[in-house]
């Protein structure tokens, strides 16, 4: 099943360290769309893997000076905080579909049509 390839890739995907943190950030934004776009199934998984994304609030990376694990630590923190609660959740998961729906005309599918 595709889903399992995926889902799989996804959550390995957090476990990157060091310079990876380019791919962990991309990684968890994948994830907080997929929770407030994807299946009820999805995030369901993203609980079951909870540890592995908090984890990555206490993340760091420096390349230099330069900090480039905060956004890491932003993105995971913001994850954690819409899985814990199922109202904050339905209410994201609302206002996606409402922007889909806003924009759904706009886009590649919509190219050529009248």
């Amino acid at each position: 099943e595709k889903y399992a390839i995926i889902a799989e890739i996804v959550w390995n995907s957090l476990e990157t360290e060091g310079k990876g943190w380019k791919q962990i950030f991309k990684s968890l934004t994948l994830v907080e769309f997929l929770i407030k776009n994807g299946s009820e199934r999805f995030i369901e998984a993203a609980r079951d893997h909870m540890h592995k994304i908090k984890r990555l609030q206490d993340y760091n990376y420096y390349e230099g000076t330069i900090d480039k694990g905060q956004g890491c630590r932003e993105k995971a923190k913001q994850i954690v905080e819409l899985l814990a609660s199922n109202e904050t959740i339905r209410y994201e998961r609302e206002k996606a579909k409402s922007l889909r729906n806003k924009f759904g005309g706009v886009g590649s599918d919509s190219y050529g049509r009248g």
